[in-house]
């Protein structure tokens, strides 16, 4: 049993670890619940085909996870009883990673000495994942975990966990969900139902149609239920939302959606729940002007953004595509209303899609031309290079109407993140390599790179709040002192840009950047620069004890000095340990 300090220090750490996922000591920079699920399906399909991939032999990935959740240490030190109080609370917060809250249950709910935690981690399933991504992730979790151990994964306690998440919701909700995401980490919801042997039969009429239809389809389940009471409505919601087009054109002679079935789907869909997702319209349809003409308006506010550089490969957005002005109008008018900016799209998602349009790259592809044979020397025949894509030299026009409207919509987005309380200085370099290094490059072949002022901007402009938070002062290292940059409601990412490159240049000091958050009462300070030398991390580390010493304070580094944000290396180091950190979504 440990020391309730001890137990104070685990139940940090596994705050921390639900607030970023990622464990810094053992994954520097990485998301390691992600890279750990890719792995893991690349092992199983290479299993599957025989290939016989072989386990990593320095670190076993799935005891990374384990280890990263903090769950076991918890169980051991006698803290099993607040986990699950723990997930749920941090499930109503608006910066918990999601996916790390998941892992948390699923290695909860694997814990088979304490009865009692894996009964409630089961039950909470429904209430924490709240979507088909995040169910079948715990399922697949589930899975890495017991096969670990040599078992199936599949007990009495998941089934009816799978069961419960079914019926917590209504069935029109229902059938939406199993439409619009059918399958995720490589699960459909047809898996699940079989192998959690879910009986149709012992559940509500409308769970029933819905789940009929998931496993043998939309013909079967209208011949088993038409006429039945209370079903009429459902069967006609679920011919709507069907995924398999129910029309046939005399050319191709097989089923195939046309313009009208998408667009009166588009109005089923939006009428009967308030909103339209772009997976709830068939993705050849998305190459017609007339559909997203008719469903622009309809989209649900989060899905807008994500339109802009689907709109974009569909050359919808080319300034010179006269045909195109009317839709690329509505756009800009779209991104500019409020439910647009009060979504939860966040700032940097905002920067991710301003780059990949600004930046598009489009592929073509490689290889070995058909029915050539080239000859090497020697009269060998020379082994044709493996198919493959590289960036072709083709450009698309931006619309700047729709990059002023992006630039809008960031800093109206800055504008919605939650203010924080706390003091908060963030010290900014505005060094000339700031304008020049590359932070984040969103397509591989290195364009639509994101600098480190621009990320540094779009990280100043969520923390203040696009300006509306008083606790938060920006100043930037200029000269041997500080210049502070005044942020003023609604500035913009150019316009902050501008102010960086304006200022006077000036040597990051970590040791004054101390200095004047104990003269200001800063509770937390944030250094945004590209990179630290590792003499710089050593006198900031030195500073940070001599600090401590002369005023008796604990202040402390909270992240360590090289943790990686989204978009740059981030230095916090505050007075108290807070979490969530400064509820702020990038």
């Amino acid at each position: 049993m440990a020391t309730p300090n001890e137990a104070d220090v685990t139940l940090g750490r596994l705050k921390k670890f639900l607030v970023t996922g990622n464990n810094s000591s053992e994954c520097y920079g990485v998301h390691i619940i992600r890279d750990v699920v890719n792995w893991y399906q690349g092992f199983e399909r290479s299993q599957h085909k025989g290939q016989g991939m072989q386990l990593p032999k320095t670190t076993d990935p799935i005891e990374m996870l384990l280890d990263s959740s903090v769950i076991p240490k918890l169980v051991e030190e006698g803290k099993a009883d607040t986990i699950i109080d723990t997930l749920r609370s941090y499930n109503q917060l608006s910066c918990v990673d999601k996916e790390a809250l998941v892992l948390c249950l699923a290695v909860a709910s694997k814990q088979s000495d304490q009865k009692k935690l894996v009964t409630d981690a089961h039950s909470a399933v429904r209430e924490l994942c709240t979507n088909t991504h995040l169910f079948f992730l715990f399922i697949h979790f589930s899975k890495m975990i017991s096969k670990k151990s040599g078992h199936s994964g599949w007990g009495r306690g998941l089934r009816r966990a799978v069961s419960e998440w079914y019926l917590s919701w209504e069935p029109q909700r229902l059938a939406l969900e199993v439409t619009r995401h059918s399958s995720a980490h490589g699960w459909t919801h047809r898996d699940v139902i079989r192998l959690a042997h879910l009986k149709l039969k012992d559940m509500p009429l409308g769970t029933q149609v819905v789940l009929h239809y998931v496993f043998l389809g939309l013909e079967k389940t209208k011949d088993k239920y038409t006429g039945q009471d209370n079903t009429s409505e459902l069967l006609e919601l679920l011919q709507a939302l069907d995924r398999h087009p129910h029309s046939s054109t005399p050319q191709a002679g097989e089923p195939t959606w046309d313009n009208d079935q998408v667009i009166s789907k588009a109005d089923k869909v939006h009428d009967q729940f308030g909103g339209l997702s772009l997976h709830d319209v068939p993705s050849q349809s998305l190459k017609s002007q007339e559909v997203w003409s008719h469903v622009l308006d309809k989209l649900e506010a989060k899905c807008v953004v994500a339109s802009v550089n689907r709109l974009a490969r569909g050359n919808f957005l080319n300034p010179s595509n006269e045909l195109g002005h009317t839709l690329q109008a509505k756009l800009v008018d779209r991104l500019s209303q409020e439910d647009v900016a009060a979504s939860a799209t966040t700032p940097a998602q905002v920067l991710m899609t301003l780059h990949a349009y600004e930046h598009p790259t489009r592929f073509i592809a490689v290889g070995a031309v058909k029915g050539q044979d080239k000859r090497a020397k020697g009269g060998a025949t020379k082994v044709p290079r493996a198919p493959g894509k590289v960036s072709s030299r083709r450009t698309t026009k931006t619309n700047p109407k729709v990059v002023e409207a992006l630039h809008a919509l960031l800093a109206a987005s800055a504008k919605n993140i939650e203010k924080t309380t706390h003091r908060l200085g963030i010290f900014v370099d505005v060094r000339a390599t700031m304008g020049t290094s590359h932070v984040w490059t969103g397509n591989p072949v290195g364009k639509g790179e994101v600098t480190g002022h621009e990320g540094a901007a779009a990280t100043v402009l969520s923390l203040a709040s696009g300006g509306t938070n008083p606790a938060a002062t920006t100043l930037a290292f200029s000269g041997t002192t500080f210049s502070e940059l005044k942020l003023t409601e609604g500035i913009t990412l150019p316009q902050l840009i501008d102010k960086f490159k304006e200022t006077v240049i000036g040597e990051v000091n970590i040791e004054r950047a101390l200095k004047w958050a104990h003269e200001h009462q800063a509770e937390t300070v944030v250094v945004l620069t590209h990179r630290l030398e590792q003499s710089v991390i050593t006198a900031a580390t030195e500073g940070l004890q001599r600090h401590n010493e002369t005023n008796k304070t604990q202040t402390r580094n909270h992240r360590k000095f090289k943790t990686k944000c989204l978009l740059f290396p981030l230095i916090r180091i505050c007075n108290k340990c807070v979490h969530p950190p400064l509820h702020c979504n990038v």
